[in-house]
């Protein structure tokens, strides 16, 4: 397994080096090398096999019907008081109760302590020194994806965009007491994003900027590492739980756009937690576990549209595990499956309700986002679909090697989607989980990668506007499973210490120390692309605006910190921004003045007056412009020949910009 590691290292460096022909060959020989390791391995029985734990339903069958009926009952009523796009203490009140009832219908009780569930999630069972160094390992890992996640974030990235201002937008019409169910500006997003800004906003008394935006998401992006762990974990072994939760921790791929402030790590936080009591409840055939899972679909479909194939990819996967037990003559427990899969579902439905209501009135509205890609809703597709679907298959497939996102806000633009360390891993991990499945005759690690694969589809589905894809962010809901894949290749080598330590210590501390070096390297390698090439891609091209407010504030503190001979003073309503195409938005100016509705804009375009015709009613008058702007910069020197010009240079991002600055008449 080793040489198969180095092979397909080597075979990445290769391709980035631009000899795919070459690298493709060395991939090639990595898989030979997974397959021949995996095949000659005598132990190769599944590790973890899972029982259904015995338990009692909380309450008696009577008084299951009663709480069934209740719940649907509470869940029509949601449905009809949530007429409006609105929450209201009625329909939120009835939506909990129902959500109450279904969950208390079918919930059963364990004999489990909280420090056995802690044992048995770390896998520690028995095993006090085990638990410890798993434990010491898992707190040392989550710190490190909170340093990747949280440092340098008020400068990384720096500048916001017209995105970041219609998100502090909508947080501020729930801050203002208008509770949307779906906010509707900007061709429409679901609620969780701002609805956790604004609790995190009032929880921590932050401003309503784009800090509280980046704090958000970077909280959920963190937030998706336990949920690996214990995923990992269920399905293979502490070791590989800790590797993925590692790589998971540092990839470049989650934690850029975890740091940018959009709904982006929405769709891999809630992808990682349903596949976990996904897998969970379906492997153990836990009632409560499929309850989790019900609840955390509901949650990622409130979350970023991307998430939204997941509910294929969850019904794939029970009717996998259905069938794979039906052909294995369990048919109790495929059945069973089915069941709890409904189950899940109508959890998921009841959350759901209010989401569904608007879906009901505004069914447009609700899939217009995904309508602009998927068919012409906003552009006319160009060329045969199902071709278009098939090379943005191929380009989306082939994104952590060789393709690229050309888009520059939450990526590198200039290279795949993932290092050449991970892209190597991941060939040998996809090799690794097929040869599990076959070895081990189970259909897990096949259903991993394969639902890894699945949620690239998102990105490929970007029919009219396939310039888009490959989209690291649309593809984000992948992420949770592709770092469990980089992760079997390290920890299968690892597994073979506990037959080469009784022959030999030096290779033990050989192949950890080679593991260990790895991680380091994978580590250094993200921390590189994350907090050096990123940021200095993205500065040069983001829009300096918070540069302009600076200039801004320091014009209205003129007059504030020396009272004029004349006790007229600089008025920050005499403060105007002068629109050029492509140029900053007035509302990111806004923010960072603490003032998002800030309006003085005037230009030359059409729909806005010439900045020369500005009434200033005789006081001092400041305009920003674009260096290229000369028009408008002429138009003002016309008009106040006494007005003063400055070129300024962006204190942060370098990007020039033009000061007009007229006196009091």
């Amino acid at each position: 397994m080793s040489a198969a590691i180095v092979l397909a290292i080597a075979a990445q460096t290769l391709i980035a080096a631009g000899h795919q022909a070459a690298g493709v060959v060395m991939y090639g020989a990595a898989l030979i090398g997974v397959l021949s390791a995996i095949a000659g391995r005598r132990n190769a029985a599944d590790p973890t096999p899972r029982e259904t734990q015995p338990s009692t339903s909380l309450v008696s069958a009577p008084a299951r019907a009663v709480l069934i009926g209740s719940a649907l009952l509470f869940g029509l009523a949601t449905f009809v008081l949530s007429a409006g796009n609105r929450y209201t203490p009625a329909s939120v009140a009835t939506w909990l109760a129902g959500v109450a009832c279904w969950a208390l219908a079918f919930a059963r009780r364990r004999p489990l302590s909280p420090l056995t569930l802690w044992e048995r999630g770390l896998g520690g069972e028995g095993l006090p020194r085990t638990l410890a160094i798993t434990t010491l390992a898992l707190a040392a890992i989550l710190a490190l994806g909170a340093f990747f996640r949280f440092v340098a974030l008020a400068d990384n990235p720096l500048e916001m965009n017209s995105d970041h201002a219609e998100k502090l937008l909508d947080v501020k019409d729930v801050i203002d007491g208008i509770p949307y169910i779906f906010f509707e500006r900007n061709t429409g997003r679901e609620p969780w994003q701002f609805y956790w800004t604004v609790a995190l906003i009032k929880l921590f008394n932050l401003p309503q900027d784009f800090m509280a935006l980046k704090i958000g998401t970077s909280l959920i992006g963190w937030l998706m590492l336990p949920a690996i762990f214990l995923l990992a974990r269920e399905l293979f072994d502490t070791r590989t739980a800790l590797i993925a939760t590692l790589f998971a921790a540092v990839a470049s791929w989650g934690v850029i756009p975890a740091r940018f402030g959009l709904r982006y790590p929405l769709a891999p936080c809630a992808v990682a937690w349903t596949m976990y009591f996904l897998v969970y409840g379906l492997r153990r055939q836990s009632r409560n576990a499929m309850l989790a899972a019900g609840l955390w679909i509901s949650i990622g479909l409130q979350g970023y549209t991307a998430y939204r194939f997941m509910v294929v990819v969850a019904l794939l996967i029970v009717l996998v595990w259905a069938g794979w037990q039906w052909l294995h003559r369990r048919s109790q427990a495929a059945a069973q499956t089915l069941a709890h899969g409904a189950l899940a579902a109508g959890m998921a439905g009841l959350v759901l309700m209010p989401l569904i209501r608007y879906g009901a009135d505004h069914p447009t509205q609700l899939f217009y986002r995904a309508a602009t890609r998927l068919v012409e809703a906003e552009r006319p597709i160009e060329g045969s679909p199902a071709s278009i679907f098939l090379d943005n298959l191929k380009n989306v497939l082939l994104m952590f090697h060789y393709t690229r996102d050309e888009v520059w806000v939450a990526n590198l633009p200039d290279r795949p989607a993932m290092d050449e360390l991970l892209a190597g891993l991941l060939i040998v991990g996809a090799g690794t989980a097929i040869a599990l499945s076959v070895k081990r005759r189970t259909p897990w690690p096949a259903v991993l990668l394969g639902a890894g694969i699945l949620m690239l589809i998102p990105s490929a589905l970007s029919i009219a506007f396939p310039r888009e894809n490959p989209s690291v962010v649309r593809t984000g809901g992948a992420l949770p499973m592709v770092m469990i894949v980089c992760a079997l290749g390290p920890a299968w080598l690892l597994d073979t210490l506990a037959d080469a330590s009784r022959r030999s210590i030096t290779l033990r501390l050989a192949a950890y120390g080679s593991v260990a070096a790895l991680c380091v390297a994978v580590v250094a390698v993200n921390y590189q692309r994350v907090f050096v090439d990123y940021p200095a891609q993205y500065c040069p091209r983001a829009q300096n605006a918070s540069d302009i407010a600076r200039e801004m504030n320091a014009w209205v503190a003129q007059s504030a910190d020396k009272v004029r001979a004349d006790s007229i003073r600089n008025d920050r309503r005499n403060a105007y921004l002068v629109g050029y195409p492509h140029w900053v938005d007035a509302r990111a100016v806004g923010v960072w003045i603490g003032d998002i509705t800030f309006s003085n804009v005037v230009g030359r375009q059409v729909g806005f007056i010439d900045p020369a015709e500005v009434d200033l009613q005789g006081k001092p008058g400041w305009f920003a412009l674009n260096v290229n702007d000369t028009e408008s910069l002429l138009s003002l020197t016309n008009r106040y020949p006494e007005g003063e010009t400055r070129l300024v240079s962006g204190r942060q991002c370098g990007k020039p910009f033009v000061v007009f600055t007229t006196h009091a008449r």
